[in-house]
């Protein structure tokens, strides 16, 4: 896993004080990333321009066109007219140079503000290959002004490669958008890795993350963090080395069963293709067609020591729950347990446990805990916050679905980033509490088997092979069956 970052700020003032790299050193190195990049992509000539604001984000972008000029085609557009320290002098260098500054682009002028005098409408006589965006970086912290919000709407429609210096301009330190976003192919992201870049909201405008190292590798660069992003190396599937085992070795789960039978028996089916042992279903009633593969009980046992419970269960099944028993098992709980005052008690008396909200549901166990009334949107724009909070005031392991999944322990992020939207579809949810209590039966904390099974729940829907639209639980299941040691 690599480490994420609130922001960077603290780390390039470190690399200055203790290790003696100026503010012109990484920032050298900063331009030299992108434009390395652009000389990998294109073809000397082409038109590039570089859309600048006040700040180093805008330096960087000016000090790679620098860098570029000679043999690409580059210009500069100021947003504004006064200049930081380093931004200025980046400026002037570039002047030297050559740098072209261009004073309008289709109806928008540079200066101390934008003026727009026409709407923006992208020619195809620009001709422009590649737009570098440095017109905010991740400090920003208010809502973008009607202009700011136009001019980043009409970069976005410029039918051309778009890179984006450190954070797209618009995303804020913790991923929300502020009123409008630079839409990148790929965002090149200075000394570290920053966290908002892996919001849900953030998603849809990084493009490819790619990290630019600022003169020192990012084992000096780098400190301690709280924040990581989980790689497919992460992912510790559970083959069979030993071959004098049976099938006791590897755990007896059981799956509640309610109103949604079919939401219980994909857990199940999940569960027996992560390699649990045994897995029965618990209902009252006889359950037709039951998979081969399961068993059918009317209780729990003191056997089965690992269990599943919420998914499809309903208001009559969470009646019938045990709350004693459930306490000294090791569970995974979703859904309808996410609306049950009695959960809250669960979590406080039982560390060993894995839960997995949606948005909507952790909006309910957020209320449910004493935290307030939080709808799904505050939800979604403070996602990381919200469930380092939430995993403070309980021991056990969150697990937040959305575009990129949350998992969180002890005050600790790890953020999931490879969920595609194939995964946006009844019955997934229900799959990945399959895998999780699969591992959990084969002796995985809580902690590496929400790790685990949401890499490979995300990676089995990135492998399947027909259109995004039509992945089924079922193909989800499969997919998990063919995933390979690596």
């Amino acid at each position: 896993m690599k480490k994420l970052f609130v922001q960077t700020n603290e780390l390039d003032e470190r690399a200055t004080l203790e290790l003696g790299l100026s503010g012109e050193i990484l920032m050298e190195n900063a331009a030299s990333k992108i434009a390395n990049l652009i000389r990998k992509k294109f073809k000397k000539g082409s038109k590039i321009l570089g859309v600048a604001g006040s700040g180093n984000n805008g330096a960087d972008v000016i000090a790679a066109l620098r860098m570029l000029y000679g043999d690409y085609d580059t210009e500069i557009f100021l947003c504004k007219e006064e200049l930081g320290e380093l931004a200025k002098k980046q400026f002037l260098a570039a002047q030297k140079v050559g740098v072209k500054r261009i004073y309008e682009i289709e109806g928008f002028k540079s200066g101390t503000h934008l003026i727009k005098d026409d709407k923006f409408i992208p020619t195809k006589k620009q001709n422009i290959k590649c737009v570098i965006d440095g017109i905010f970086g991740s400090g920003l912290s208010r809502e973008l002004d009607d202009g700011y919000i136009e001019i980043i709407n009409a970069l976005n429609d410029i039918k051309s490669y778009k890179i984006a210096c450190d954070v797209p301009s618009g995303l804020d330190k913790n991923g929300k958008i502020l009123g409008a976003c630079f839409r990148a192919d790929v965002t090149v992201t200075m000394g570290a890795r920053k966290l908002g870049l892996y919001s849900d909201a953030a998603k849809n405008f990084t493009g490819k993350i790619k990290v630019a190292r600022l003169g020192v590798s990012d084992k000096i660069f780098q400190t301690q963090t709280q924040n990581f992003l989980l790689e497919k190396s992460d992912m510790k599937l559970p083959f069979r080395d030993d071959k004098n085992v049976n099938k006791g070795n590897f755990g007896h789960i059981f799956v509640m069963v309610g109103e949604h039978e079919g939401a219980a028996r994909m857990s199940a089916l999940a569960a027996s293709a992560m390699g649990a042992g045994l897995v029965s279903v618990i209902s009252d009633e006889k359950i037709l067609m039951l998979d081969d593969k399961l068993m059918q009980s009317k209780d729990v046992s003191e056997k089965m020591n690992v269990g599943a419970v919420g998914m499809g269960l309903g208001k009559q099944g969470i009646q019938k729950l045990d709350f004693e028993v459930l306490k000294r098992k090791l569970l995974v709980l979703d859904a309808d347990m996410c609306y049950e005052p009695r959960t809250i008690e669960l979590l406080r008396a039982n560390k060993n446990i894995v839960i997995t909200p949606h948005p909507k549901e952790f909006s309910s166990l957020l209320n449910l805990a004493g935290f307030g009334e939080l709808g799904v949107g505050k939800i979604q724009e403070d996602r990381f916050c919200l469930a380092r909070k939430f995993s403070l005031e309980f021991k056990c392991v969150l697990l937040l679905k959305g575009a990129n999944t949350i998992i969180a322990q002890d005050g600790k992020i790890y953020v999931m980033r490879y969920g595609t939207s194939a995964l946006a579809k009844g019955g997934s949810g229900d799959v990945l509490s399959g895998l999780i209590v699969g591992l959990l039966a084969q002796g995985y904390t809580p902690l590496d088997a929400a790790i685990t099974a949401s890499l490979a729940h995300a990676l089995s829907a990135r492998k399947f092979k027909a259109a995004n639209y039509a992945l089924s639980p079922k193909d989800i299941i499969k997919g998990v069956k063919c995933l390979r040691k690596k």
